[in-house]
């Protein structure tokens, strides 16, 4: 897999970071200050937060992304921006053979997304996607509770309720609240997650797909809550609600909760830890083992994952085809949102 950076022996690997004002940014940058990094130019098409963010690392800094790969050497981006833009920024990176970071959902819908894989894997180019319960503690509790993965869920839930949709405007990311822009609400903001998280942990492909949306709470042009149902050829369901209604302070920011049942185990989450319960072993109670719930704790860990993936020519921990799984589910929950929540039958992805 290309990594230029590895193969030229360079001492410093050189990285841009392309439309700055995204709300994730701020999160990666800790990270980047790391010997051996050095953030050489910042696009900002948003004039928000990449002036301050250049002037952090000493960087040159672009209205227009497109104008920053022409001018600059560059051995890694990590790519933002507007979810409908998304496409043609990572299109750009790409031919310039760059390998890159792009932001979930890297597209509005799913044919997006399967172009870029494509493209991506014709050109042997390395991208990863930051879908971070993959490097969670939640993963590794789940897979330690039985030295493994469990192979046998029944089913799973994840609640994932964030702040008012203000927030987004207040970040400069309004665009976030305007579908032809965005693509929709929480569900393509949020939903993501725990949609490859549950084909993470099943290891199965999503057959079945129906969903439900509205927007009553702040009643804008994008949803602010969402009950998505998954399930699996064999019938293991997955439950993913989402919205923008949690009254967010800098003290408590969003509701995280979950529940995942298998033949052997059930789990539970508690305000900052995972109980479980060992079906085979009532009289053993219920374990209790502390998490970090806190989502924001994973992206400076993905930022260090991912360049060091690039440099030692490994593969990413989340590719564009997990990207691509995700979104065919997202195309078909929004679909069955417009038809009142009818269900919907997801044909095999063609490789």
């Amino acid at each position: 897999m290309l990594c230029s950076w590895l193969h030229e022996g360079k001492t410093r690997m050189k990285v841009a970071l392309l439309e700055a004002s995204h709300w994730h940014v701020p999160l990666y940058l800790d990270a980047l200050e790391t010997p051996g990094i050095e953030v050489v130019a910042v696009s900002d098409a948003e004039h928000v937060k990449g002036e301050a963010i250049a002037a952090r690392f000493g960087s040159r800094l672009y209205s227009s992304a497109y104008e920053l790969l022409e001018r600059e050497e560059v051995d890694f981006a990590f790519v933002f921006g507007r979810h409908s833009e998304m496409p043609t920024l990572a299109e750009a990176v790409i031919a310039r053979r760059i390998p890159f970071a792009l932001e979930k959902p890297c597209g509005v819908n799913m044919s997006q997304v399967t172009r870029l894989r494509k493209l991506t894997e014709e050109a042997d180019l390395y991208c990863a996607v930051p879908l971070i319960f993959r490097m969670s503690d939640l993963l590794s509790a789940v897979n330690g509770a039985e030295g493994r993965v469990p192979s046998d869920f029944n089913y799973m839930s994840f609640r994932f309720i964030v702040g008012p949709p203000g927030r987004y405007e207040a970040a400069g990311a309004g665009w976030a609240l305007d579908p032809a822009f965005s693509g929709g609400g929480s569900t393509i903001n949020v939903a993501t997650h725990f949609i490859d998280f549950f084909r993470l942990l099943t290891g199965k492909e999503i057959a079945r797909v129906s969903a439900t949306m509205n927007s009553r709470t702040h009643r804008g042009a994008v949803e602010d809550y969402s009950l998505l149902t998954m399930q699996t050829e064999d019938g293991v369901i997955g439950l993913v609600e989402t919205g923008y209604s949690f009254p967010s302070t800098s003290d408590e920011q969003r509701e995280f909760s979950f529940t995942l049942s298998s033949n052997r185990m059930y789990a539970k989450s508690g305000p900052d830890r995972i109980e479980i319960r060992d079906r085979t072993n009532l009289a053993a109670g219920t374990r209790s083992l502390r998490l970090q719930l806190e989502t924001d704790a994973y992206y400076p860990l993905f930022v260090k994952r991912v360049l060091s993936e690039c440099r030692t020519g490994a593969r990413p921990i989340a590719s564009l085809r997990d990207a691509e799984a995700m979104m065919q589910v997202m195309d078909a929950a929004y679909a069955s949102a417009r038809q009142g929540g009818a269900l919907q039958t997801l044909a095999p992805i063609a490789v």
